[in-house]
C-alpha cells in the first residue's frame, strides 16, 4: 500500500479531491424540492469509472467532507468522510465486478453508479437521525438525497458518453464504455497503464 502513494500518483489524488470539493461547493443548483443539488457525486462517479475504488474513496471522502467545513456544515463533515468515501469506492468496485459479468456496459455504468447513490442515501439517513433526533425527523431529507443521488448518475454517465466520443481524451483515459465485455480485467490492466503513464 505504501508503494502504491508514490509522488505521482498523490499529484492525480489531489487534483482529484480538488475537482470533488469544487464541483460540491461551487455547481451547485436550486431543486425542484426547494433544496440544493451539485456535481460532486458525478465527478466522484467519473474518477471510480475512470481511475479506480482507491482514487474515488480518497478524494471522495477529502473532497466531499471540506467542501461541508467550508459551505458551513462541519457538523457532517465526519460523517460524510465515511459516505461519500465509501460511495466512491463502491461505484469502483461494482463497476469493474459488473464488467467482469459481461454486463452491457452502459447497464453496468448505470447500476453501478445508482447502486453506489443508494449507499449515499443510507448513509445520510442515519446521519440525520443520529443528528436531528430520531428517523422521522431524519426522512423529511430523504427524497433530495434521492434526487442528489440521480443528478449525480445521470451527469456522470453523460460526461462519459462525452468523454468516450472524444479521440484526444482517448489518448489519457480508458472509458469504462470501451471495456470488452469478456476481458474485463484487460480494461482494468489498461485502466492502471493509464493512471502510470498518462502521457
Amino acid at each position: 500500500m505504501v508503494k502504491y502513494f508514490t509522488a505521482k500518483r498523490l499529484s492525480f489524488l489531489a487534483v482529484f479531491t480538488a475537482i470533488v470539493f469544487i464541483a460540491t461547493l461551487l455547481f451547485r443548483f436550486p431543486n425542484p424540492l426547494m433544496g440544493y443539488s451539485n456535481l460532486g457525486d458525478a465527478f466522484i462517479f467519473l474518477i471510480a469509472a475512470f481511475f479506480g475504488p482507491l482514487p474515488a474513496l480518497i478524494s471522495g471522502a477529502i473532497g466531499s467532507a471540506l467542501a461541508d467545513v467550508l459551505s458551513g456544515f462541519a457538523i457532517y463533515a465526519p460523517f460524510t468522510f465515511v459516505v461519500k468515501g465509501a460511495e466512491g469506492a463502491l461505484a469502483g468496485i461494482l463497476l469493474r465486478a459488473f464488467l467482469k459479468t459481461g454486463l452491457n456496459r452502459h447497464v453496468a455504468v448505470l447500476i453501478a453508479f445508482l447502486l453506489a447513490s443508494c449507499e449515499m442515501m443510507i448513509g445520510y439517513f442515519f446521519t440525520n437521525a443520529l443528528l436531528y433526533g430520531g428517523f422521522v425527523s431524519a426522512a423529511g431529507a430523504v427524497l433530495n438525497d434521492v434526487l442528489q443521488g440521480a443528478v449525480g448518475t445521470i451527469a456522470a454517465y453523460v460526461f462519459i458518453l462525452i468523454f468516450s466520443k472524444s479521440k484526444t481524451l482517448a489518448k489519457f483515459l480508458r472509458s469504462p464504455l470501451h471495456a470488452p465485455k469478456k476481458d474485463a480485467d484487460s480494461w482494468k490492466k489498461e485502466v492502471h497503464h493509464d493512471e502510470n503513464n498518462p502521457t
